[in-house]
């Protein structure tokens, strides 16, 4: 009964906060930030509704429990938690609790795949119709499937700036265009990038 009655009151709890996404990848860090103001004298973390690390000044010493024991470091002075070296696993709900008041920062915790582990290249759509049509286009790499928001930037010629884009991008043939022999892609996530190789123009 204990258990429905705490599940009930985090979701009352939720539907009230504002979540934020949290996005980590497998190995790095998860740094959560509440809002706080004045001095703190007592910390209460939970994940999914779980204790996860707890302090009230002069009381209770600072304690880490749960799945994430050994993997915690709480700022006392700041509330901020920092959990290492994340896993797949440790995706879930997080909310604290300050000077024995709930906060409404409430954080969502997404795993996103690094986008090393996939491969990444320019593809020319019209090949082999290029010689006989005004536009062209050009795909940056393969859908990224688990990734989380992805975005693409492109760069016209070696020294060219980076430009933000989409996954598929259309190509004029103009004079302006003729002047960068290649094009490169990069796609970028919130826990890594990848660069293509540069592809031929295919005006030139």
């Amino acid at each position: 009964m204990k258990v429905i009655i705490a599940v009930l009151l985090l979701m009352v709890h939720l539907a009230a906060a504002q979540v934020q996404i949290k996005y980590f990848g497998t190995g790095g860090s998860l740094v959560l930030r509440p809002t706080v103001s004045g001095a703190i004298t007592s910390i209460t973390w939970k994940k999914n509704g779980n204790l996860e690390a707890e302090w009230i000044k002069g009381s209770v010493d600072l304690e880490y429990l749960g799945d994430l024991k050994g993997r915690l470091d709480l700022n006392l002075e700041t509330g901020v938690l920092t959990v290492k070296n994340m896993t797949p696993a440790d995706q879930g709900l997080f909310n604290v609790e300050i000077n024995n008041k709930v906060l409404p920062d409430v954080f969502e915790a997404q795993w996103v795949q690094n986008l090393d582990d996939h491969p990444q290249w320019v593809q020319n759509l019209d090949d082999h119709h290029v010689e006989v049509t005004a536009t062209c286009g050009l795909r940056c790499g393969e859908e990224f499937n688990g990734a989380g928001p992805v975005q693409y930037f492109w760069k016209k010629g070696e020294a060219g700036p980076w430009e933000a884009g989409e996954r598929m991008i259309a190509v004029e043939n103009t004079e302006e265009t003729q002047r960068f022999r290649t094009f490169t892609c990069k796609a970028v996530n919130p826990v890594s990038e990848k660069e293509s190789k540069p592809v031929q123009n295919p005006f030139v």
